[in-house]
């Protein structure tokens, strides 16, 4: 049975967490179209072992039949198939984020293995971008709970955020997997686009399938946050999760943002002008609050 599938691959901190639960939330209806939505659980439980066989060698004919088995087993009879998982590129710790000049080191390896897994069905990859003067302030609070307590200094040093790292990002994909078809949105227009963001990669109908979800999932830290736990001699979880609960970000104006305002000028223009450039490669498109509707 030849299926589409779209990969909702992040980035991270870019409201994936929200387009999960929205998707897993709104399943019977989903179904009812022929679509079918599978979680971040069941990807690393089940799917990414499979990627992992590849990598180590293992004849690709045989994983490609467990990936069809896991199509099977979780996916049923649809036709279409949300498999969603921001780890597919990586995390967000520094190794895993950033090496060098690049963004997600490793994502075009990694994502090479996942299409490899599923030859003979139509893949598209789906991506929200995100301004780097708020994404990686955003991505280095969550990797504080993985182990590393580096300031955020330390966290990007070397690293020159006012590079076109959406476009090389795409760029590099495309290389290691040149049929591959990106979408890619601003999280920025996440709320603007809402349920016609699922209509059009998923199927037309999903746009009225789809029951957004009420909460907000995995704030970042607050300016105070991030501020007083990088005063803090001594780091570890706790410390983390009491900065969270003395100091909670309670709204985007709350947010860490650790850039003077001619660096953050700077930064958000390069980034208008990053995805300029993505949305003139073949094989991207980049969908626009103003254009979902009609795209």
């Amino acid at each position: 049975m030849r299926r589409h599938l779209v990969i909702f691959a992040g980035a991270h901190k870019t409201a994936s967490s929200h387009l999960q639960h929205s998707l897993l939330g709104s399943q019977t209806a989903l179904a009812d179209l022929g679509i079918a939505a599978i979680g971040p659980k069941t990807m690393r439980q089940d799917l990414s072992p499979l990627s992992q066989l590849l990598r180590d060698g293992m004849t690709p004919e045989v994983v490609r039949a467990g990936a069809d088995g896991f199509l099977q087993h979780h996916g049923g009879d649809a036709d279409t198939v949300a498999l969603m998982d921001e780890n597919i590129l990586g995390g967000t710790d520094r190794k895993m984020l950033l090496r060098k000049t690049r963004l997600y080191p490793w994502a075009p390896g990694r994502m090479a293995r996942l299409l490899d897994l599923f030859d003979g069905h139509d893949v598209q990859l789906a991506l929200a971008t995100r301004n780097p003067a708020t994404f990686f302030p955003s991505c280095w609070g969550e990797s504080l709970h993985h182990g590393r307590y580096d300031d955020f200094a330390d966290y990007i040093r070397g690293f020159d955020l006012a590079r076109p790292i959406w476009t090389e990002l795409t760029d590099r994909l495309k290389e290691a997997c040149p049929n591959l078809k990106i979408m890619l949105w601003r999280y920025e227009e996440y709320a603007q686009l809402g349920p016609a963001l699922f209509g059009h990669l998923l199927k037309p109908e999903a746009e009225n399938a789809v029951q957004l979800d009420p909460k907000i999932r995995r704030a970042g830290l607050s300016q105070l946050a991030a501020e007083w736990f990088q005063t803090q001699e001594t780091r570890g979880k706790d410390i983390v999760q009491e900065a969270r609960q003395r100091y909670p970000k309670t709204g985007p104006e709350t947010a860490y943002v650790p850039w003077s305002g001619e660096e953050l000028a700077r930064i958000t223009a390069s980034y208008d002008h990053d995805l300029a450039q993505a949305r003139q490669r073949d094989g991207v498109i980049l969908l626009a609050a103003r254009n979902a509707r009609d795209a």
